[in-house]
């Protein structure tokens, strides 16, 4: 709760209670409710009036007018449910980032990867979002080239429509792939090919996640897709 809301409340109900300290009274379990649905789906949900939901529904629906809350989004992520609502209708889920960059570097520290980037969905075109290369794959690139260019600054110049290309399509299927050679790929099916083969890139493995797509390389050919734990909000 910010300070802000906390205070008014204080100063409207003459106690210390806000929607949060009354949830944390509350348990679900997996499949019951929003929460629950969404813990167990590992996706995500949006609920515009939460005060109309039956109590079958959102067993905090009178909690809910009680404080004033109207919409309330909530989203799985790190093996839990992140929930956070406002006292104004949402028409649609606001996205929210939660240390991007240090989970990115967690996919590039576990695969080996020397680039990771995750790709943000909006009207129907894929731009980069965040991106992150290790200092040690920096510093040689830039010893090797004489500036700080990577794959992966090269990548956010682009922008890719939904089924697209490597990006767009597994975006379109919700799905993954790997991509042991992206060298051999034509411009017209990968479109920074030629960026690929300049900074070495040889294997990209792209995970649909978080209305996004995460995307990872290596300059080494990988068999398989390699297991990453990633959650974007």
């Amino acid at each position: 709760v910010t300070p802000g809301r906390a205070l008014m409340l204080k100063a409207s109900r003459g106690d210390d209670e806000t929607f949060i300290t009354k949830s944390s009274a509350v348990s679900l379990q997996s499949g019951e409710g929003v929460v629950g649905r969404v813990f167990a789906s590992h996706g995500e949900e949006l609920v515009p009036n939460a005060s109309e939901l039956p109590a079958s529904q959102f067993t905090r629906a009178a909690l809910a007018e009680e404080f004033g809350i109207v919409s309330l989004a909530a989203v799985f992520w790190n093996g839990g449910v992140l929930e956070y609502g406002s006292t104004e209708r949402w028409s649609c889920r606001p996205k929210v980032r939660i240390d991007l960059a240090a989970r990115l570097k967690a996919v590039c520290d576990s695969s080996g990867a020397v680039y990771a980037l995750f790709w943000e969905e909006a009207a129907g075109v894929l731009t980069v979002l965040e991106h992150y290369s290790p200092p040690t794959r920096v510093a040689a690139l830039k010893a090797k080239r004489g500036d700080s260019e990577t794959f992966a600054t090269r990548s956010r110049g682009f922008s890719i429509g939904v089924g697209e290309g490597l990006v767009g399509r597994v975006f379109a299927s919700a799905g993954k792939q790997l991509f042991p050679d992206v060298g051999a790929f034509t411009a017209e099916r990968f479109p920074r090919t030629q960026h690929a083969k300049e900074f070495g890139i040889r294997s990209i493995a792209c995970v649909a996640v978080g209305g996004g797509v995460l995307e990872f390389g290596a300059v080494e050919q990988w068999a398989a897709l390699p297991k990453v734990s990633f959650s974007a909000l």
